[in-house]
């Protein structure tokens, strides 16, 4: 009895694991599991659009995705512009030429804006930065002063007296006088000065000396904007720090609004000397020709955001899963969310690829490593949403993201076709395919093996086990391959079955079987 019990046990258990098999050939049929990745080795070429954000070192080697910096673009008006993002020193206008640079570049994690800072070392002996104006740029001199705009952030080491940000020294020959001109930024008792030497003169053609320094203290390792612009309109010229105004001039003939307008001239061509005697940070220098009018509160404060407080977005190309019943089942992401900072995914699919616009099909949320709902179609596209903090300090850091999704596989083919033969005809039987999506068979059909090119191949026979082609050409032999499909009008057909062979002939009444 023990023998029995131990033989019943065991065919019990085999008959189970025999169910389970079964029952996973099935799933297999049916669909298979796959997996769309984006970023981390395979970077991210695979990017339909993108709108305030940029790559950057990320985490083992690869490059992640961040929020761009919220710096201005170059424009017309711009004369110079020094971002300090590049590993080598360039002025990106293209109206100044790097003449000599004994600066460092530092990365983002020390830049106030963009993908660098430039780090300066005092020198007692030579300047950090040379730059030579070309014929059109602002110091080029040798024109009428015009109305302009001089910015720059600062992050000193020291704030000690003797440290120049910025100096310009030429002279000015008109008729038998000559007259030496200065503009420059120093740091003075903690404090930026503006000089302007020479550069206006008065009623009687005598230059004069002009100076604006700051009230407020410069912080040492601490962050400040200074800007001094300059209206030919009007003859204000005004020094802000932060956004805020530190001191006002108007270079007028009473020294009040709405006077006469001093001259004002700029003379010979000189090299820009930046960073004399001056050790720390300098970032997002900027010569502009026009004058800055006085921020309101929201642009004085986005002065401070190095990221844009809308945020930025992603959008992956649309993908192709190769079926139209395929399902999105997690999405799992790689990224750093510092503080108050968020990301957001969503995902999209439909059985077409044309007419996609920006709400058509309709974008999903989806949250990372979430079970993914209500969602099918041949073709996903992917979207991130990443938003920085309230102070627009910190910014998200995408490394990498991936897609787990059931793929609907192609319908399997008939295991098993039979051709019989008979006159002027070939009766095809088949067994049905395993996939429960089945909706017809096309028959495939030709005179060679493996090309099935004649005329009427291949014949949509819808969901049926059987059927007979009339019309053949007795004594010519015939081969034939079924393949089953799962959308309308034959579409989406899998591959063909084994391929069998009949020869239609007028003696054969009843045909012959051929496997």
């Amino acid at each position: 009895m023990q023998i029995m019990y131990k033989f019943k046990l065991n065919l019990r258990k085999s008959s189970v694991v025999s169910l389970i098999f079964f029952n996973l050939l099935l799933i297999s049929a049916f669909s298979e599991d796959a997996v769309l990745n984006f970023g981390g080795k395979l970077g991210w070429n695979n990017l339909f659009y993108s709108h305030n954000i940029e790559q950057r070192n990320g985490k083992f080697g690869f490059q992640s995705l961040g929020l761009t910096s919220a710096s201005h673009n170059i424009t017309e008006t711009t004369d110079m512009y020094l971002s300090f993002d590049f590993k080598d020193t360039i002025e990106e206008t293209g109206n100044y030429t790097v003449a000599n640079s004994s600066i460092i570049h530092l990365g983002a994690e020390r830049a106030k804006i963009g993908e660098g800072a430039a780090l300066f070392h005092y020198n007692s002996n030579n300047e950090s930065l040379t730059l030579k104006p070309s014929k059109t740029s602002f110091f080029a001199g040798a024109k009428i002063l015009k109305s302009f705009t001089i910015e720059f952030w600062l992050c000193p080491q020291t704030t000690e007296s003797g440290s120049t940000i910025l100096r310009w020294w030429t002279s000015l020959v008109e008729g038998r006088k000559t007259m030496y001109q200065n503009i420059a930024a120093s740091i003075f008792n903690n404090k930026l000065e503006w000089s302007f030497l020479n550069i206006w003169q008065d009623k009687n053609n005598k230059g004069l000396d002009v100076r604006l320094s700051g009230k407020s203290n410069i912080i040492p390792e601490i962050w400040s904007h200074h800007l001094i612009t300059y209206d030919e309109n009007t003859g204000l010229l005004e020094y802000r720090m932060n956004g805020k105004s530190e001191a006002i001039v108007y270079m007028t003939e009473t020294g009040r609004e709405s006077n006469q307008v001093l001259y004002s001239a700029l003379g010979t061509s000189s090299d820009v000397l930046i960073g004399l005697n001056y050790s720390g940070l300098i970032d997002e220098l900027k010569v502009t020709n026009f004058f800055s009018q006085f921020g309101m509160p929201w642009e004085i404060s986005s002065l401070f955001e190095k990221y844009p407080q809308d945020g930025g977005r992603i959008e992956t190309n649309i993908i192709d899963t190769g079926g139209n019943k395929s399902q999105p089942r997690v999405l799992k992401a790689l990224y750093d969310k510092p503080e108050q900072t968020d990301a957001e995914f969503f995902i999209r699919a439909a059985d077409s690829p044309f007419n996609w616009n920006g709400t058509y099909p309709e974008w999903k949320s989806i949250r990372p490593n979430e079970e993914i709902k209500n969602i099918s179609g041949r073709f996903f596209q992917i979207a991130c949403n990443i938003y920085p903090d309230a102070e627009g300090l910190k910014s998200p850091l995408i490394h990498s993201f991936s897609l787990e999704y059931e793929k609907d596989n192609l319908p399997l083919p008939p295991s098993k076709l039979i051709a019989r033969a008979g006159d002027s005809s070939v009766e095809l039987f088949w067994s049905p395919s395993i996939d429960t999506d089945v909706k017809g068979y096309l028959i495939y059909f030709g005179n060679k093996k493996g090309e099935y090119f004649v005329e009427g191949s291949p014949i949509d026979v819808g969901n049926v086990i059987s059927y007979k082609i009339e019309n053949l050409k007795n004594g010519k032999i015939y081969f034939f391959a079924i393949a089953a499909y799962d959308e309308e009008n034959g579409e989406h057909a899998g591959d063909t079955s084994r391929e069998v062979w009949a020869r239609p002939l007028q003696s054969k009444k009843e045909g012959k079987n051929v496997e």
